[in-house]
């Protein structure tokens, strides 16, 4: 038998899926077809991280070779040696303070996510169909596959008129995921069978956290002209400051800067937004935000080129990724908040170890996708919702509004003394070294155990 399966999305998540089940000895038991709603491949969005977790699923995949070629000039492979991955400073203030340097085994790697999908795309097997203009309006479950003309239990319904089946649907297809819509509304109807409402739109379950992100780059050169010493050129930045905070690194082999700069009003969390998620904007509607903070920081929303401002949303916990054959992964599973740069490294995992079970159930005499659903929930769900929870934590954190931490009541205090500072650092890399001191691996066996 050959296991058919729909992948819907071809972003990170969904084209490392493919990529991973390519490369596994299933290869010749499967048939994958990939939907993509755009017409060519493309990422939104400039900067992405892999800590050493998701770094070692990548080279495991054998890609890291070819992804080092992007990183600035002397870089080389990861090891195990000590590496200053991220400083994090306060900086709302005119004479910002130091809160963490972040030493870590290996390295936190930043790339823009284009090369991260052409690396990914250049690795996809001639195998893998992939059909773009594909825009997935519903799918249904057929009761009686066996009786019908295509066995396949799964039919999908695309915007262009395209009907489709599978024997497995992935769910790949991000934030404002189809997939999801649909999962969570059919869950919904078998917890309570009274006739329901359907979904209104896309974005019924989505949580906007009360923050925007200025989203821009920075020439290196322009601003190595004015700050030749600037912290960025050595090491990625975080810049904290009371209800805003920047991220910059380096990228493009250190050509440009991406920075993420995040301005937070917290009465708005949880509250309806009927703003648009994405827009450009000029650099004069967000500088001023920064007008109090260290020159670092100024020299960096001064020289933004090609500004663009995003509402950030998560997705509201799921109590299950998997069901009936439906599999969610990445962003349609658990789009959480950037804070901890770990969003695309959890699709990464969710596809390496959905792939190793897919790839022991087609050995199998008989194919059980239920109980593949039931496994690859039980063991990724937790994990990601706690990512999830902790990316949100130092979100706050990173802002001075962890309720844990109660020292700093407004932007520019600069009363609070270097130790404080010590101890808050000490509070954001508890929730973050599993990033660094674990990896997936244990997780795939203990997966492949229960299968």
């Amino acid at each position: 038998m050959v296991l058919h399966i729909a992948i819907v999305g071809g972003g990170i998540g969904g084209l490392t899926l493919a990529v991973a089940l390519s490369k596994t000895i299933a290869g010749d038991h499967i048939e994958i077809d990939m939907y993509e709603a755009a017409s060519e491949m493309t990422q939104v969005g400039a900067g992405i991280t892999f800590w050493p977790r998701a770094w070692k699923i990548l080279e495991t995949l054998g890609l890291t070779e070819a992804l080092i070629t992007h990183l600035p000039p002397g870089s080389g492979a990861p090891d195990d040696q000590m590496k200053l991955a991220f400083r994090l400073r306060k900086a709302d203030q005119k004479e910002g303070g130091s809160i963490l340097d972040l030493v870590i085994p290996g390295a936190a790697l930043s790339f823009h996510r284009s090369a991260v999908q052409s690396v990914l795309l250049e690795n996809l097997s001639p195998k893998v169909h992939c059909h773009l203009s594909h825009r997935l309006i519903s799918y249904q479950r057929s009761l009686n596959p066996s009786a019908s003309a295509n066995p396949r239990p799964i039919e999908l319904l695309f915007s262009n008129g395209k009907i489709t089946t599978c024997d497995i649907l992935v769910g790949a297809d991000g934030l404002r995921s189809a997939v999801r819509r649909q999962f969570r509304e059919q869950q919904t109807r078998a917890d309570n069978p009274a006739p329901l409402p359907p979904f209104r739109d896309i974005r019924s379950d989505l949580i906007w956290s009360g923050t925007f992100a200025y989203r821009f780059s920075v020439d290196s050169a322009t601003l190595r002209q004015n700050l030749p010493d600037h912290r960025v050129f050595t090491t990625p930045v975080i810049y904290c400051g009371k209800n805003k905070h920047l991220v910059a690194y380096p990228i493009l082999q250190g050509k440009i800067v991406n920075v993420a700069a995040y301005v937070s009003d917290l009465s708005h969390e949880g509250t309806d937004y009927t703003g648009p998620t994405f827009e450009d904007v000029t650099r004069d509607e967000f500088t001023s935000e920064f007008d109090l903070w260290e020159e670092e920081v100024r020299g960096l929303v001064n020289n933004a080129l090609n500004p663009s401002r995003w509402a950030i949303h998560s997705v509201e916990p799921l109590s299950v990724y998997a069901q009936g054959g439906v599999i969610l992964l990445g962003d349609a599973a658990h789009a959480m908040t950037p804070h901890q740069g770990n969003g695309a490294g959890q699709a990464i995992e969710d596809a390496y170890i959905l792939a190793h079970l897919i790839d022991k159930i087609v050995q199998e005499p008989v194919i059980d996708t239920a109980h593949l659903c039931e496994v690859y929930s039980c063991v990724r769900q937790p994990v990601a919702n706690f990512i999830h929870q902790a990316s949100r934590k130092h979100g706050l954190m990173y802002e001075f509004n962890d309720s844990s931490f109660p020292y700093v009541s407004h932007e520019g205090d600069a009363t609070l003394p270097p130790q404080r500072l010590q101890e808050l650092g000490t509070m954001i890399v508890k929730d973050w070294e599993y990033a660094w001191l674990t990896d997936a691996e244990g997780e795939k066996e203990r997966a492949l155990a229960m299968l």
